[in-house]
């Protein structure tokens, strides 16, 4: 068993026009889907980004409560950072852009990368960092050049005040491999290491706890792509039979099937596999993320549903 890369990472935010513009309109991702979170009896905007199809390992998601639900409180346990993979050479391009729309920027290097750090307008941290080779192909439907463009999600960063426990369970439960080491920045891998395999923890034994639930202002939860049913119930019987049991039986999230568990550092983490289809299955790829779309399930409520939720267009 091992995880093929990531499969999307859903953060918890204020505004969906705001969202948008910031994933489409600043990062140049396709809003590939438009649908609701599907828990709980209020319609939130469930938005999806990512390339031209929304492959898995692209995709950066939002759930947008408004003002519903409290800020969060950052800190350990938590996700610190989305990283999102771009070309070495095109660095230089992402500054300029940033600076030219007024977006507050920092160069820096970690693990022997070269990075720029921004913000979401909710506060969330954005790295981009610059890769040799990323063979998945960008969105090109953007003003940012396809030489620039976004490849996908490179890493995410998680902090924790605990090592060792963590440590056996992400070797041991979740197949990672220990890969390098940066002051307390520790970085593991899934499959053979490859951009897009990459997960990297920040030891702070110091840091205060930060927000669970949906508080906006911070990443809920991190989905890796387990491949297939089979794979992904193996996956469970594996983290309860280490005395893991806090984890999910599957749940149908209509485009794909997830499996959420915590890790010892407190983060969520999920074991998704995809439906058949992907985004396909309810939309044509020219029009993907052009309007709302409900599960079958909720249909009868899709009026309904646009009345309250907040215009994105």
């Amino acid at each position: 068993m091992h995880f093929n890369g990531y499969h999307h990472i859903t953060n918890t935010v204020t505004g969906g026009r705001t969202d948008v513009e910031f994933h489409s309109g600043l990062l140049g991702l396709r809003n590939v889907k438009r649908t609701v979170l599907l828990d709980g009896k209020r319609p939130f905007y469930h938005l999806y980004y990512g390339n031209q199809y929304g492959e898995p390992g692209t995709l950066v998601t939002s759930f947008a409560f408004g003002e519903d639900r409290p800020l969060g409180r950052q800190g350990s346990g938590q996700v610190r950072s989305i990283a999102m993979s771009v070309p070495q050479d095109s660095l230089g391009y992402w500054s300029d852009r940033l600076a030219s729309r007024g977006v507050a920027y920092e160069e820096f290097e970690l693990l022997g990368e070269r990075r720029i750090r921004l913000h979401h307008p909710d506060g969330i941290e954005y790295q981009l960092v610059g890769v040799a080779v990323d063979e998945r192909l960008p969105w090109t439907g953007a003003d940012v050049p396809p030489a620039a463009g976004i490849r996908g999600v490179h890493s995410v960063m998680v902090v924790t005040r605990e090592v060792d426990e963590l440590d056996m369970f992400l070797k041991e439960g979740m197949g990672l491999v220990h890969r390098d080491s940066d002051g307390s920045v520790s970085s593991y891998s899934m499959a053979n290491g490859r951009v897009g395999q990459l997960v990297e923890f920040d030891h702070q034994p110091d840091e205060p706890q930060g927000s669970w639930g949906y508080m906006r202002n911070t990443v809920d939860h991190v989905a890796f792509d387990i491949g297939d049913s089979t794979a992904q119930l193996a996956f469970k019987d594996r983290l309860e039979a280490m005395g893991f049991i806090d984890v999910t039986d599957p749940r149908d999230r209509n485009y794909f099937y997830s499996c959420y568990f915590r890790t010892p550092a407190g983060a969520m983490f999920e074991a998704t596999w995809s439906h058949p289809l992907g985004f396909l299955k309810d939309e044509e790829l020219d029009s993907l993320g052009s309007s709302l779309q409900l599960p079958s399930w909720l249909e009868s409520q899709h009026e309904g549903f646009l009345a309250e939720l907040e215009p994105l267009d």
